[in-house]
Order: C-alpha cells, then structure tokens, then sequence
C-alpha cells in the first residue's frame, strides 16, 4: 500500500461520436471520460489525451489500493478467528450441552 502514490476513485472510458453529414458517417474521437460518484451524485469529466496516462494509473492505483485492503481485512479477520478459535469453541460446547433440553422422567 505505502507504494502507491497516486489514487483517483472511478473508471476511465473511452467514447467516439458518429455524426451524419452530407450522407456519410464523420466519427469524431476517441475521447475519454474520469466517471465516479461524488456527493451522492455521478460526476462525469473529460480527460485531455496528455493527462490520460497520469489519470489511468491513478484510477488503477486506487483499485490496486482496495483489493489490497480487502486482502487486508480477510487475513486480518482469520488471524483474529484462529486466535479466538479455542475460547470461542469451548463457550460455543459449554452453551450447547447447557441448552439441550433434558428428557423428562
């Protein structure tokens, strides 16, 4: 994690424009949107073709960035579970032989 130095939440697409003039198809593009949710609401910014490096790597590192801290959290929470795992299996013994009902004679 303490290697990415750039993040930008979002997706980078790509679009092109077809426009008809005087019979035939013009296709104007490629060009590129930064897409990502700020505020609740959808947030739509074209990337000129001289930032679109700089923004890609960006957005990538902040993926990078999120499956790194879900991994994190994954070994984290199994540590924590093969810590507790003993204590937690003699409670969970004790409150299964204490709930059981007993037949009556």
């Amino acid at each position: 994690m303490a290697q990415i130095d750039r993040m930008i939440r979002g997706h980078v697409s790509q679009q092109t424009f077809q426009v008809q003039r005087g019979g035939q198809t013009v296709t104007h593009g490629p060009y590129y949107l930064l897409q990502r949710r700020e505020n609740g609401h959808n947030n739509c910014q074209r990337v000129g073709a001289e930032e679109l490096a700089f923004i890609t790597a960006a957005v990538e590192g902040h993926v990078r960035f999120q499956q790194l801290a879900q991994r994190y959290a994954a070994l984290t929470e199994q540590l924590t579970w093969n810590e507790q795992g003993a204590s937690i299996k003699k409670i969970q013994r004790f409150w299964r032989l204490t709930s059981r009902k007993r037949p009556s004679a």
